[in-house]
């Protein structure tokens, strides 16, 4: 699985308005052992409390990419952040750090 590509083709259909109306920009950072691993910068104030946003954005990107369908949970990185560069080994200090177990016997 590209994880690059993904992340160009989530932008493209969803994250960008996320951007615009939230304030909120997600990256997909690996997709390991059935578990997604999301970093989600917050550009400014969250109105929304984190576990209400990160059970939000690990549902859509499960629901929202074909190739994800069978994760069973999902690790989110919540941090504030205005600069340019979105680098999972920078120095930004993380905020929250949130974990998603999805119904794993529920239909999708």
């Amino acid at each position: 699985m590209d994880i690059n590509n993904l992340n160009k083709r989530h932008f493209n259909k969803y994250s960008k308005y996320y951007l615009v109306e939230y304030g909120v920009e997600t990256h997909l950072l690996k997709y390991e052992n059935c578990i997604l691993f999301i970093d989600v910068v917050v550009k400014s104030n969250m109105s929304v409390p984190p576990y209400k946003t990160a059970y939000h954005i690990a549902n859509h990107w499960k629901k929202a990419h074909p190739e994800l369908k069978n994760a069973i949970g999902a690790k989110i990185f919540i941090s504030e952040n205005n600069s340019l560069e979105i680098n999972q080994f920078s120095q930004t200090k993380l905020k929250y750090k949130k974990g998603i177990l999805f119904n794993y016997w529920s239909k999708n």
